[in-house]
């Protein structure tokens, strides 16, 4: 980002270019802070706009701006001449103005949006005049822009510049900052509007929020976010999305040097819910141990083989692990431990053997899998807490009578079962009924009535 008070001498202001839209002619505004650059489009009446502001207010002479022409204005000599004219004046402008930098001229050349120290005072007229409305939200949104100014003027004093409105003195940044509950970063994987600059490649310090319980990075890479791990004994809810981490570890260890030591001082006390969907992980590791206190995992849409050991995380009920790359569910009683709702749709799952065993199990979703076979569902059948079983998506659920068949696996159990967000009928359970009894003479059972 630029940063105009410490490179006054390397700003310079060009007007090189016009272009017509729907008949009205803008011009182009180039704006350089050292090796910063963006662009501006006016048009002829806001520079008039300006002036009156700048004229009135600001001493400026009224006789340095080009006069209005009614008559032939669309004539590209007549433009020409005007841009030249124009741009002579932005430049005068500025020259007389540069240690003062009223906020009319500023918000002209739109410093405000790419320049740290007048982003912040932006932000410091917002947080003053709606603070207490946005604090209250449910969460509130920061860009990487906003957030690097901050870090950057906590470390580096602001220029002795005097500031008459309270409203935009950068106190009132902190006072939000400190008592923000809630934040979303949300990463900006381009360059920013007409400029060159580039968000996600901006160092950003986490350090100045004291109190979040929620907090969610989206788009974002991790290597350029410092402080992170400051946040372990107040965040409730951790989401890091599409950030491209291979290793839960990135996240949880994220100040840490030496990863595959785990120590009391890297536990999370309060993280119940890690979403870490859209990223690029491949396991799921023995680093989990360090959030004890976790309720909810979200690991949808990443790369994951096989599921890892998470028995340790003996609070954990709900695990989602959808979108994956998984084939193997062997003896998942003894990784997942007390979990009621698995999802784990999407995946490359063939066999049920492995559930067979978790009775606490009240939702499963395997819609989307391999499964072929309608007798791998007896696995399941037995479970006493299930409730909502999910199958679409596979072979099996083109079988003939599919419904019937399953709900036979699940026997006096069978009216309770919702099979893909479906209770069953009254015709589909008799059907069931019919089924077992033939399954029991077939085996030389005797029936109970």
């Amino acid at each position: 980002m630029s940063c105009f008070w410490r490179h006054i001498g390397e700003t310079g202001l060009q007007i090189p270019n016009v272009k017509d839209v729907d008949n009205v002619t803008f011009y182009l505004i180039s704006v350089r802070v050292d090796e910063v650059t963006w662009s501006v489009s006016r048009r002829y009446s806001e520079f008039y706009d300006l002036h009156q502001m700048l004229c009135n207010d600001h001493g400026v002479s009224k006789n340095l701006l080009p006069p209005k022409r009614t008559i032939r204005n669309k004539c590209p000599n007549f433009i020409e001449t005007r841009r030249q004219a124009l741009e002579c004046y932005l430049q005068n402008i500025f020259n007389y103005l540069k240690r003062t930098m009223p906020r009319e001229f500023v918000e002209f050349l739109d410093f405000n949006l790419y320049d740290t120290f007048y982003l912040l005072k932006k932000l410091a007229f917002r947080f003053c005049t709606e603070g207490d409305s946005i604090v209250n939200k449910e969460i509130t949104t920061f860009n990487p822009l906003e957030l690097y100014s901050i870090s950057i003027c906590l470390k580096q004093p602001f220029p002795n510049v005097v500031e008459t409105d309270k409203r935009y003195e950068f106190s009132h940044v902190l006072d939000y900052c400190t008592q923000l509950t809630s934040l979303s970063i949300n990463g900006i994987p381009k360059k920013f509007l007409l400029s060159n600059i580039e968000p996600n490649k901006l160092p950003i310090d986490l350090s100045i929020f004291k109190g979040l319980r929620s907090l969610s990075i989206h788009y974002m890479p991790l290597n350029n976010v410092s402080s992170l791990g400051t946040l372990r004994n107040t965040v409730e809810k951790l989401s890091v999305a599409k950030s491209s981490i291979t290793n839960i570890s990135d996240i949880l260890q994220c100040d840490i040097l030496h990863k595959s030591q785990l120590c009391n001082t890297q536990v999370w006390t309060k993280l119940e819910s890690l979403d870490l969907r859209f990223n690029n992980l491949t396991e799921i590791g023995p680093v989990l141990s360090l959030v004890p206190n976790l309720k909810k995992l979200y690991l949808g849409h990443n790369k994951i083989t096989k599921l890892g050991d998470v028995s340790s995380l003996t609070k954990l009920t709900h695990l989602y692990i959808n979108d994956n790359s998984i084939s193997s569910c062997e003896d998942l009683h003894t990784k997942l431990g007390n979990v009621v709702v698995l999802d784990l749709s999407q995946n490359l799952i063939s066999s049920l053997e492995g559930f067979k065993k978790l009775y606490s199990l009240e939702n499963l979703n395997l819609s989307s899998n391999q499964i072929t076979d309608i007798n791998q569902i007896a696995n399941v059948g037995n479970l006493p807490c299930l409730e909502y079983l999910c199958l679409t998506g596979n072979v099996v659920a083109t079988v003939v009578d599919y419904r019937a068949k399953v709900f036979e696996c699940f026997g006096p159990r069978a009216k309770e079962i919702c099979l893909d967000n479906e209770k069953p009928t009254q015709s589909e359970l008799d059907k069931a009924a019919i089924f077992q009894a033939l399954t029991i003479v077939r085996e030389g059972r005797t029936p109970r009535f």
